[in-house]
């Protein structure tokens, strides 16, 4: 599904410029993330989740003139390539971490956060690791894009911003893990609701991690938040999800 420069601006509180950046962006070539894609920004979690990200980063006040710079871009999309090749099924998950931190570390200002991120990518699962990553492993599985976050000028707002990633990336990973609940249980897929319980009570805790979420989202981008409890809202009136919440 296609999403407007409209979406982005009004309904999600996207600065224009960054809105209009990624729409019109052409999609990557030869990228297994949007690979068999027309279109850079899908309405799916996995592509509206980047402008969103941006924005964030803007807010909390990185300069748009680097954000937008075609080698912080460029970055991101050859570490979601990697991501997408691992998901795939094309290399193991600490090869595709080898690869993100060989071309990454040339380019490195940070070099305590990425070290601590290639500690935290060291262990078995994804537990938290300092501010690194949420107590729900299996919501932390989009956090190899932090590393984009190592070649930014010294005195950006790093830990802010993996702050809000927290917050951001988790709750989409969330309501998409409570709408595909049963059929991720069919098939022995990862799924977050593993961590909270496959029952009502494990859907309500869930609802309320992602209560909290939007709450701080708000503090930052109050359309956003009201945005998430829209799409909360939306899902919970499903037939669907009243039989998650009343087996």
């Amino acid at each position: 599904m296609f999403t407007s420069k409209q979406q982005l601006t009004v309904g999600m509180g996207v600065d224009p410029e960054i809105a209009a950046f990624f729409v019109d962006r052409k999609v990557p070539q030869d990228n297994s993330y949007w690979k068999g894609r027309l279109l850079y920004v899908a309405r799916g979690t996995g592509y509206l989740f980047i402008p969103l990200y941006y924005d964030l980063k803007l807010k909390l006040g990185l300069d748009k003139s680097i954000l937008l710079g075609e080698a912080y871009v460029g970055l991101m999309e050859k570490i979601l390539h990697e991501a997408a090749r691992q998901e795939l099924g094309e290399l193991g998950f600490q090869e595709h971490i080898r690869n993100i931190e060989a071309f990454v570390r040339p380019q490195v200002v940070n070099h305590d956060l990425f070290g601590r991120l290639h500690d935290y990518f060291q262990q078995q699962s994804r537990e938290p690791l300092g501010n690194i990553g949420t107590d729900k492993p299996a919501l932390n599985r989009g956090d190899a894009l932090l590393y984009q976050l190592c070649v930014l000028p010294e005195g950006s707002p790093y830990e802010e911003v993996i702050r809000q990633w927290c917050h951001l990336v988790p709750s989409f990973l969330l309501m998409d893990d409570l709408m595909d609940m049963k059929e991720d249980q069919e098939n022995n897929e990862e799924n977050a609701l593993s961590q909270y319980g496959f029952d009502a009570n494990g859907v309500k805790a869930a609802i309320r991690d992602l209560e909290g979420n939007f709450q701080a989202i708000g503090e930052l981008n109050p359309a956003l938040s009201e945005f998430f409890k829209r799409e909360l809202e939306r899902k919970m009136a499903s037939p669907y999800f009243q039989t998650l919440l009343n087996p």
